[in-house]
């Protein structure tokens, strides 16, 4: 699976490869030089995932947990019901135990719905 991420924070825009994604973050790579100083552990962001031009991009909300060098983790906070859905049905796609990803959007989707309470 190979996947750009569009990163906004701030008004500014990076492109980041997405070296692994899952229902709950993602691992991200970016290159652009002028990123590492403005992406940094416990940024909030706007991530738009592109997986090609066919399907509709995925849109999170999320936190730069980990960053060293130009490896970024960031944690999902908020992703929206049809983003969920798409991003669920393209990780069962290549993964081999659609049980946990079932498990694993159920989770999300609930802690979701409870900050929005």
């Amino acid at each position: 699976m190979s996947a750009k991420a569009l990163i906004e924070l701030n008004g500014d825009k990076y492109v980041a490869k997405v070296i692994d994604i899952s229902l709950n973050g993602a691992h991200l790579y970016c290159d652009q030089a002028e990123a590492d100083g403005n992406l940094k552990q416990d940024s909030y962001i706007k991530l738009q995932i592109i997986f090609d031009e066919l399907t509709p991009p995925i849109n999170i909300k999320a936190q730069v947990v980990y960053h060293k060098d130009h490896d970024y983790g960031v944690e999902c906070q908020e992703i929206d019901i049809d983003s969920m859905l798409q991003l669920r049905s393209i990780l069962t796609l290549y993964n081999n135990d659609p049980e946990t990803i079932h498990q694993e959007s159920q989770a999300l989707w609930e802690r979701n719905s409870q900050d929005k309470d």
